[in-house]
């Protein structure tokens, strides 16, 4: 086993629970394609020492929020068909994504995130290209600040990402302004997309416990996939100037004092009433929505956070 196989073996070890739509058995599927991931939402890269990242959703009940984490891809693509992805009845794609304004939501489906680890391996290189410089730099928002050792047990999903580039993308008409955390001032985004290496293949293994689903993608042709970590209804603020649910990011790091994040230039978003999938995943979860409450029309932002190791970080 080379030293690849192997650390790709523990990245995805870390999170073994419930089965959340992935109960058939393993196989592995093949598309001629480049990939395309757009991750929006409340999550945090964390660089790793050998460059690759480790992207982790929040946890459940940090601060009394909740947030959802879940798959979301074109009905009959090749992707959705290889994770077994399902419709959803209630879900507005574009609440989640200006991108998709004026999409039909019978057009996606979904899969939960809970209790699962995603791997993503382009090229040959571990090597992550970062050019997403609007993710909120913890290391400079909390100088000295240590990551927390047990990320992936305590995470709700965990992404690894070797290979590929990120690049700053926006889902939210606040993303790119300037925010203010205490004396500390950039730029946010929601929303960051990877693309695979180019001219390489590249290989997606999702697990949960000891299921295994997995897709190779790979030539000229595009395949897409979002993975979008959503708050749950009860805990959006709706104060678009001032981002209460801050506070799960620096859970992140050891004894870090949360810092609230603060725009005043910040409008919030007005998005058609939709529900959130998977709001209480089942062992069985197949698109069963737990709750019919549908979201607020206006919403805050939910910022994407990076804990950078290198010297020459963006």
């Amino acid at each position: 086993m080379n030293r690849r196989d192997f650390v790709s073996r523990v990245a995805l070890g870390g999170v073994a629970a419930a089965c959340t739509g992935l109960g058939k058995p393993a196989h592995a599927a093949t598309v001629s394609g480049q990939l395309n991931v757009r991750f929006i939402g409340m999550m945090a890269f964390v660089e790793r020492r050998d460059r690759s990242f480790l992207v982790a959703t929040p946890g459940e009940n940090h601060h009394n929020m909740a947030h959802v984490p879940f798959l979301m891809a074109r009905a009959g693509s090749t992707v959705a068909k290889a994770l077994g992805m399902v419709p959803v009845g209630g879900v507005i794609p574009a609440a989640f994504d200006t991108e998709l304004e004026g999409t039909r939501p019978s057009d996606f489906v979904y899969l939960s995130l809970a209790n699962t680890s995603l791997e993503i391996v382009s090229g040959s290189s571990d090597a992550v290209s970062n050019g997403a410089t609007e993710m909120a730099q913890l290391q400079d928002i909390a100088p000295g600040k240590r990551v927390r050792g047990n990320i992936e047990k305590w995470a709700l999903s965990t992404v690894s990402l070797r290979g590929g580039r990120l690049e700053n993308s926006s889902a939210h008409p606040d993303a790119g302004k300037t925010w203010a955390f205490g004396s500390y001032r950039q730029k946010l985004t929601d929303a960051v997309n990877f693309r695979s290496t180019n001219g390489q293949p590249t290989t997606l293994r999702l697990t949960s416990g000891t299921d295994v689903r997995s897709l190779t993608v790979g030539g000229n042709d595009a395949a897409q996939l979002w993975i979008i970590s959503s708050a749950d209804f009860a805990d959006r603020m709706n104060n678009p100037t001032k981002l209460i649910h801050s506070q799960l990011l620096f859970d992140y790091l050891v004894d870090a004092n949360p810092v609230i994040a603060e725009c005043p230039d910040a409008t919030g978003r007005e998005v058609p009433p939709t529900l959130l999938p998977f709001v209480k995943p089942t062992s069985a979860s197949l698109g069963v929505i737990a709750s019919e409450a549908a979201m607020p029309p206006l919403t805050d932002f939910c910022y994407i956070a990076a804990i950078l190791f290198g010297s020459d970080k963006k």
